[in-house]
């Protein structure tokens, strides 16, 4: 039976009622759910989000699977080109989304074809089909109009000769323009042709275009915006919808919890990672252990660092309170670490500056494999760190669970180790950063794990 709940809009009529900007969830919302899966569309679908992003390409035997990639190899077990695949081929590959997305999750999730997309939701929440190579624009909107669903859908290319069919048919389209320089082409131009949308990346295209464009008369989607920060750059008045891998965070204004949900076993809302971690988030460990490991050689390329934010969290007050449980099952030397980041505002942080990272305005708390807790605090990017204060301790026996509990408040920031017989703790003078800052679990050089991670 296909997956039945309240929808705030089931066609594109309906979606245009709502209030901008409508958000999209990108890929079904592919930092909550394995991307461009049955399971994340209804994720999205079960969270109320406007609309869905899928992509496609047509297969060798005229069938359209649902994949992003030009290859298949990153998100199933089949191998070679997308496009060269066949329905059959697509039926018996698998989604192997414990190798790649998170280890708590199956391999062995269904690789959706476009038909069962439409079954399992068309009708019920609009689409945004994404069609990735030559030919799926056509065969798209075939199977659009054999399911009746013309008017939930949107056609969304690079080019407009996988526009045409849609077009043709009045189903609307969008075509994506990455900077807003339009290759030659003019708004007029396109709104004659019958575009109506426009995808831009606000991080490559200039506020004025994005203005420009909705001036014009084309309405405004975004793509791919994750961070409230982002966001809240946006000329909102020219956007009409925001594309999101995790829109839930990126619309939200307040803290989504007091505590964190480890014991779900999967990520939630905010939980965003560095660009250079190459979309590793961390794992997870029964019953309610959240781990992060750059042990050994792993992100050697990003100097044996990787953080993850728990967005869900913030902002955080003036003054807060953090605890959590923590365990180091692996540390490479005695300076090797596990950390504690408040960041002002949602942004990344990256500690290794040395490829094109930003250690981002905030303080950094350090609990060392030889039991030394350091308070630094950073100035955002690349400029050096600056050591507040520090103190020595027992040293951590790898699999033993210790507790660490972060004070701040106005002027001061104390961190403590409190289950040790003689408590590490350290406390600095320092009122530089207070107001909208989010917590980042971060390693270097360590296999660590966190638990009972809460904000009082």
């Amino acid at each position: 039976m296909p997956f039945d709940p309240t929808y705030p809009a089931a066609t594109w009529a309906e979606l245009a009622d709502l209030s901008a900007p409508r958000w999209i969830a990108h890929r079904g919302g592919r930092f909550m759910a394995p991307e461009n899966t049955i399971e994340a569309f209804r994720m999205a679908a079960e969270l109320g989000i406007d609309a869905i992003e899928i992509d496609v390409y047509l297969l060798q035997d005229g069938g359209l699977i649902v994949s992003h990639d030009s290859t298949a190899t990153r998100t199933s077990n089949l191998t070679g080109p997308t496009g060269g695949l066949t329905t059959p081929a697509v039926l018996r590959g698998r989604v192997d989304a414990g190798n790649w997305f998170c280890d708590s999750w199956p391999n062995d999730l269904h690789i959706p074809l476009f038909v069962d997309v439409l079954a399992e939701l068309g009708g019920l929440v609009p689409l945004v089909v994404h069609c990735n190579n030559a030919g799926s624009g056509a065969a798209a909107v075939a199977a659009v109009q054999r399911h009746e669903r013309a008017d939930s859908v949107l056609i969304m290319a690079w080019n407009e000769t996988e526009l045409a069919a849609a077009r043709a048919a009045g189903i609307p389209t969008i075509l994506l323009d990455e900077d807003g320089t339009l290759n030659g082409q003019t708004y007029a131009g396109l709104l004659a042709a019958g575009t109506e949308y426009i995808g831009l990346n606000p991080a490559l295209t200039p506020v004025a275009s994005i203005e420009a464009a909705a001036a014009a008369g084309l309405k405004v989607i975004v793509y791919t915006v994750n961070r409230r920060s982002d966001y809240a750059a946006l000329p909102l008045d020219a956007v009409w919808a925001v594309i999101s891998d995790d829109p839930w965070h990126a619309k939200a204004t307040e803290p989504m919890r007091t505590r964190d949900i480890f014991s779900a076993q999967t990520y939630f809302h905010g939980m965003l990672g560095i660009v250079d971690g190459k979309e590793d988030r961390g794992f997870f460990q029964a019953p309610a252990w959240f781990g992060l490991d750059t042990s050994g050689t792993r992100h050697a390329d990003n100097l044996g660092y990787l953080g993850v934010m728990q967005g869900y969290l913030g902002p955080l007050p003036s003054a807060f309170t953090i605890d959590f449980d923590f365990v180091l099952d692996v540390a490479d030397s005695t300076g090797a670490s596990l950390q504690l980041t408040l960041t002002t505002g949602d942004v990344e942080y990256d500690d290794d500056v040395t490829t094109g990272g930003a250690r981002a305005a905030g303080y950094n708390i350090l609990v060392r494999s030889n039991g030394s807790v350091d308070i630094f605090k950073t100035c955002g990017g690349t400029t050096a760190a600056t050591k507040l204060g520090g103190t020595t301790g027992a040293t951590l026996v790898p699999g033993t669970v210790y507790h660490l509990r972060v004070q701040v408040t106005a002027g001061q920031i104390t961190a403590t180790r409190t289950t040790v017989s003689n408590p590490a703790s350290v406390t600095v003078t320092d009122s530089s950063y207070r107001g909208d800052m989010y917590p980042h679990l971060g390693v270097r050089d360590v296999k660590a794990r966190w638990s009972n991670l809460a904000v009082s």
